[in-house]
């Protein structure tokens, strides 16, 4: 149905029923893996030394001690099933149809990315609102879209 300014009124809703295809799922689960994959490995390489822990923990620790090494490979280990998850959510791997806990675990797991690009955004530390915000949010949109996806 046209509205008086020749606008097409279901416009709007067959868009946001594109968003939620399951193609474009399947396109944000293949983002969302190469930017888990990023964050694994800065991660690793913030445990490994190679780059400076000031660019995390909110920019707090000057040193890098054995507990911080452990909690950042602990984080790229929790990156790791996260990425599972999301792709599982997108179609990307074993199981074409994702269970109800994938589902929930993907809402979950947008939520709490959303609340992490607002902490990395909001961080004392430049070197993590620069590098960890912009990640974040390419991450919680990728993940968004998956979770907001209608199942084939």
């Amino acid at each position: 149905m046209k509205t008086p300014m020749g606008l097409n009124q279901n416009h709007g809703e067959d868009m946001v029923q594109g968003f939620r295809s399951p193609a474009v799922a399947r396109i944000a689960g293949t983002v969302a893996t190469a930017a888990f994959l990023l964050a694994i490995g800065l991660q690793l390489l913030l445990a490994l030394g190679v780059l400076p822990v000031t660019l995390a923990w909110g920019g707090t620790q000057s040193v890098l001690t054995p507990p911080l090494r452990l909690a950042n490979v602990a984080a790229a280990v929790i990156l790791g099933v996260s990425a599972t998850v999301i792709r599982r959510g997108a179609g990307r791997s074993a199981g074409s149809h994702p269970s109800r806990r994938i589902t929930i675990l993907a809402w979950v797991l947008t939520i709490f990315l959303a609340l992490n690009m607002l902490g990395n955004v909001a961080s004392s530390s430049s070197g993590e609102r620069i590098l960890f915000g912009p990640l974040s949010l390419v991450l919680a949109l990728a993940c968004l879209l998956v979770s907001a996806s209608k199942r084939d």
